[in-house]
């Protein structure tokens, strides 16, 4: 049955709505719908909960979900049906990024690995957009608001709020951690040795 949503965020323990959450990285996961694994994305993610993205306009509660042979469940506690702009481009950009890798997933390793690990970094869009002209991808500005207000209206997406209460999640939250811990500390060491950064004053 649908479940009935609190009203908003605020219904959530004060430990958790004050908790440090990351998005420096997503984490995927399953999700069971009517029998069927589904992937999501977990976003702004912490040791007790995540929100993600979704074109379904009723998500069950509690939620069914895996990652790997971790399962556990999670409880949704708010929708929200609006879509900030920048966040319909930046999954634009995502799967012109994605469709780049699959076209060059056999004749440039390495590309396909460079596109996806962009792809799955969060935010960085104009990077993205340049990655993609590179490519032979010419989008101008107008041509990119023109995709987000048809996809607005085309596939609407919805906003979904769950906490979870779960060892195996907290588990899954501390590797993410670690690796996101890692992906900062490369890019500080990237944007160190860009070129103009190294030129020593005379």
């Amino acid at each position: 049955m649908p479940t009935n949503f609190h009203h908003s965020f605020a219904t959530m323990d004060a430990s958790a709505r004050n908790e440090n959450r990351q998005s420096h990285i997503g984490i995927r996961l399953g999700h069971c719908v009517a029998g069927q694994w589904e992937t999501i994305e977990a976003l702004g993610w912490s040791d007790t909960g995540f929100n993600f993205y979704s074109r379904q306009e009723t998500v069950s509660s509690p939620m069914e979900l895996k990652r790997g042979l971790t399962r556990f469940e999670g409880t949704v506690m708010w929708k929200s049906g609006h879509t900030d702009d920048t966040v319909i481009l930046e999954a634009l950009v995502n799967t012109q990024i994605y469709q780049r890798a699959q076209e060059v997933v056999s004749s440039n390793t390495a590309l396909h690995k460079r596109l996806i690990r962009l792809m799955r970094t969060p935010a960085m869009v104009e990077e993205k957009k340049g990655m993609l002209a590179s490519l032979g991808v010419q989008l101008s500005d107008s041509d990119w608001t023109h995709m987000v207000q048809r996809q607005k209206q085309e596939h609407p997406m919805f906003q979904y709020g769950v906490k979870v209460e779960s060892q195996g999640w907290a588990a899954i939250v501390a590797n993410a951690r670690q690796v996101s811990e890692v992906l900062v500390s490369m890019e500080q060491w990237s944007q160190a040795l860009a070129p103009g950064q190294s030129n020593q004053s005379g």
